[in-house]
């Protein structure tokens, strides 16, 4: 028989985690405790659960039949706890990864005003431009912006982001403002990642452009700074560029044609089961920071004359 809710919320991080260890640390046990739990339920259950790899716990028929009913159970629990809890204060621990530049760019007074909110969590965060992967490092969330792959991850969108081709005045003085989407393959690209082709779209025209490499990095602030200092024209999310196009230090390309596909801002997590409040309410927080200090800057006003 099935004695506590920790050892249903172990099996579930080990069926959704694929290892003991990983969710052994989200319940703050260690591996050989986490372990050694499994195993018990298993002799009481009297039903191997997982199939054992030198790498990775894979889930048995037996354990697939429990995983609908655990989840369940756990989901009513989380329920009950929180109309029970709604007016305590929240505390606890957060780990946050995002990207160095958004973190930097966006993130830094959205996550004050959270800490301000909430003076007993204490958060953990790990600006990379790398994807992690939550479980495996042990990150309670992750905020991505982009198009969402497919995942077995929860994701949140919190705004959209549009992206704007930019460059210096300097730059389009030299080389010539573009008039239309073709005028972009003849100039240097700044590119971020591996986006060699930019598509625009106006009404129902769309483009492809492959955009001749001048420089690359994966890092967006990097780009910003080619970009600044005139040696070629950027793919560039416009809260990265805000204050550059405003104050004229960048000026936006073609700004009757949109870049696509629409990226948005994500807040994503392992799971929805056993969401810590810390989490929950973060994501509330971030929605409603984001309403109030929009992440798409609007900068849609056509460029300066070019001295």
């Amino acid at each position: 028989m099935l004695d506590s809710l920790d050892e249903l919320r172990l099996f579930l991080g080990v069926y959704e985690a694929g290892t003991i260890r990983a969710a052994s640390e989200r319940l703050g046990l260690s591996a050989a405790g986490g372990s050694k739990k499994l195993l018990a339920l298993e002799d009481r259950l009297g039903r191997r659960l997982f199939n054992r790899t030198t790498r990775k716990l894979s889930p048995t028929p037996d354990a697939e039949k429990l995983h609908q009913y655990v989840s369940k159970i756990l989901d009513l629990v989380n329920q009950a706890e929180a109309s029970l809890s709604q007016e305590q204060e929240i505390s606890g621990s957060l780990r946050i990864t995002a990207s160095a530049t958004f973190a930097q760019g966006y993130l830094a007074p959205m996550l004050s005003s959270y800490l301000a909110l909430y003076p007993k969590v204490v958060i953990d965060l790990d600006p990379t431009d790398q994807v992690v992967d939550l479980v495996a490092k042990g990150f309670d969330l992750g905020i991505r912006h982009g198009v969402m792959a497919d995942s077995s991850m929860i994701a949140q969108r919190i705004s959209d982001s549009s992206r704007v081709i930019c460059a210096s005045p300097e730059y389009w003085a030299m080389r010539g403002m573009p008039q239309a989407p073709n005028d972009l393959s003849r100039l240097d690209g700044l590119i971020v990642g591996q986006e060699v082709n930019w598509t625009l779209s106006k009404g129902t025209i769309d483009q492809i452009i492959k955009v001749k490499r001048r420089f690359r990095s994966s890092q967006a602030e990097v780009i910003r700074q080619m970009a600044l200092d005139g040696h070629g024209m950027a793919l560039l999310a416009d809260w990265h560029v805000r204050a550059d196009l405003l104050s004229g230090a960048l000026v936006k390309a073609l700004p009757d044609w949109k870049v696509e596909p629409n990226v948005g801002v994500y807040a994503v997590y392992p799971s929805k089961e056993n969401m810590a409040p810390p989490v929950r309410a973060f994501i509330e927080h971030f929605k409603a920071w984001a309403a109030a200090h929009p992440i798409d800057c609007g900068f849609h006003g056509h460029p300066p004359p070019i001295p």
